[in-house]
């Protein structure tokens, strides 16, 4: 059996044993194969980043790309695009920073990191652009193509028994 995921597993201790060398990792990745499971998700994800040895570990620097398909959170029309995430992280045989990745028995497994990046950048909510108008509530129309004339004051019901309210100076 094939284990799809064996260009993010890569075995440390050669690169530790030289303080300052790299290594490049450059990888398209099966979503499926990753457990990267979204509705937004359109394609594979792409890996490019760069392992560097330290004293006291591995710094992971580079990107996480993953396309995406989803409408525009205002007006609902159809965007897609690439969800793009910069990397810059740790990993330590002792974790002495609490935000560092283990180095178990030699291995550096980026699986979880590349996982976790992937799913949280997927979940930013798209808009068409910055100055998106949106829907119109009552009829619906998009108010970046036209204007409609429907009442849209926002009222909070539970205030509604002050609205007869006079006071006297």
């Amino acid at each position: 059996m094939v284990d799809l995921l064996r260009p993010l597993r890569i075995n440390a201790v050669e690169l530790l044993r030289r303080p300052g060398a790299t290594l490049p990792v450059i990888e398209e990745i099966s979503a499926e194969a990753l457990g990267v499971v979204h509705e937004r998700l359109n394609g594979e994800i792409d890996v490019a980043i760069e392992l560097e040895s330290m004293n006291d570990g591995i710094a992971v620097t580079g990107t996480v790309g993953a396309p995406w398909s989803a409408p525009c959170r205002r007006c609902l029309k159809d965007l897609t695009g690439v969800a793009q995430v910069d990397i810059d992280e740790r990993y330590q045989i002792e974790t002495i920073d609490e935000e560092a990745y283990p180095i178990e028995n030699g291995q550096l497994d980026l699986v979880p990191m590349v996982r976790e990046l992937a799913l949280i950048e997927l979940d930013a909510e798209q808009v068409c652009q910055p100055d998106c108008k949106g829907l119109c509530p009552a009829c619906g129309i998009d108010w970046n193509k036209a204007s409609c004339n429907c009442d849209n004051t926002v009222t909070d019901h539970r205030w509604a028994d002050l609205d007869g309210l006079v006071l006297d100076d």
